[in-house]
């Protein structure tokens, strides 16, 4: 073992300097008065301490993400829009929500306030790897697992809005929907889909910047809907919003122009071949996490949530046309007694 390694440790056991090489305090090395000492181990009387039990205690609520009963729940108590956000792996879905989290943090989004949430938990979980406090070299946004669908919980108020409305964001692996329109033989069984106001589904601008990703990410987008239609999970009078992620990557590239034309191709091909699925289809171009200070965090996601809060409009109901005979015989109807 190396000199080096044998001086790598520190007197406070929560302090990792050995693997990041950083002081747990923010203290140079050499300021550190604990830095080169052995961690301290619990004493006897530490571990003798034990919280009583017998005491009154209050059950608090996990702050994790809600599971479809308890989202039902929510739909229940109060006026709610489900978002549904769909697109394959990698597209930005994660990063959408931690980006939407962490700008309630300074505040209103645009003339959106923040009111509560029941999973502040599950925000701070998402968000935690992109903070210094995660002592990461790089901002890091986790993937979400397989598995069955969670949903994060926003109380938001203003902009016309009602006095609380609630927003039910669904957050389910980008592979799940991705398999089913791979395989139509898996069947689709997506209750966020079925029962959400507004589907957003999420272009990856990254992707989107190389002619031959760009391709392949079309083919994905197209049919991940038409798995959707074919599985029965869209309603009718549902709202589309087709969401251009990483923004940020796109603008100053060599292949700006060409990216957000192929983009606005894409949207009006979705338009072509699902013109009576969706009562609105609405294109945004968004950055929500920024990789560098080029451009602001949360750019165009004001938009975005401002449209999610919207209902969707009423569904035009066929007229009915009544067609009267030509002889009066056949216009006689029965009296009623």
């Amino acid at each position: 073992m190396s000199n080096e390694e044998l001086t790598l440790k520190c007197g406070n056991p929560e302090c990792r300097v050995s693997e990041t090489g950083r002081c747990v305090e923010g203290f140079e090395l050499d300021e550190c008065l604990q830095f080169g000492n052995d961690p301290e181990e619990l004493t006897q009387e530490d571990e003798s301490d034990e919280v009583d039990t017998s005491a009154p205690c209050v059950q608090l609520r996990s702050a994790e993400t809600l599971s479809l009963e308890e989202t039902s729940m929510l739909l229940r108590a109060a006026p709610t829009r489900v978002i549904a956000i769909i697109g394959p792996s990698d597209s930005g879905k994660t990063s959408l929500i931690a980006g939407l989290y962490e700008l309630f943090q300074e505040g209103p989004i645009g003339n959106i306030s923040f009111s509560r949430s029941v999973t502040l938990h599950a925000f701070e979980q998402t968000c935690h790897d992109a903070r210094s406090a995660s002592r990461r070299t790089s901002p890091h946004i986790h993937r979400t697992r397989r598995g069955e669908v969670r949903f994060y919980h926003l109380d938001i108020s203003g902009a016309g809005a009602a006095k609380s409305l609630t927003l039910a964001l669904a957050d389910r692996a980008g592979e799940e929907y991705k398999g089913a329109a791979d395989d139509t033989s898996m069947g689709v069984d997506f209750p966020e889909v079925q029962r959400a106001d507004t589907l957003t589904l999420l272009v990856d601008g990254q992707r989107h910047l190389d002619s031959g990703a760009r391709h392949n990410l079309r083919s994905e987008v197209i049919m991940i809907i038409q798995a959707l239609v074919d599985g029965g999970a869209l309603q009718n009078g549902q709202r589309l919003a087709v969401v251009l992620t990483k923004i940020d990557q796109i603008v100053g590239s060599p292949n700006e122009g060409r990216a957000l034309s192929e983009f606005s191709k894409l949207v009006k091909k979705i338009e072509e071949l699902f013109p009576n699925i969706f009562t609105t289809i609405v294109s945004f171009k968004i950055a929500a996490s920024p990789k560098s200070g080029e451009m602001k965090r949360g750019t165009g996601v004001d938009e975005l949530l401002d449209f999610w809060k919207d209902p969707a409009p009423p569904i035009a109901e066929p007229a009915i046309i009544t067609i009267f005979p030509k002889r009066a015989f056949a216009r006689l109807r029965q009296l009623e007694e």
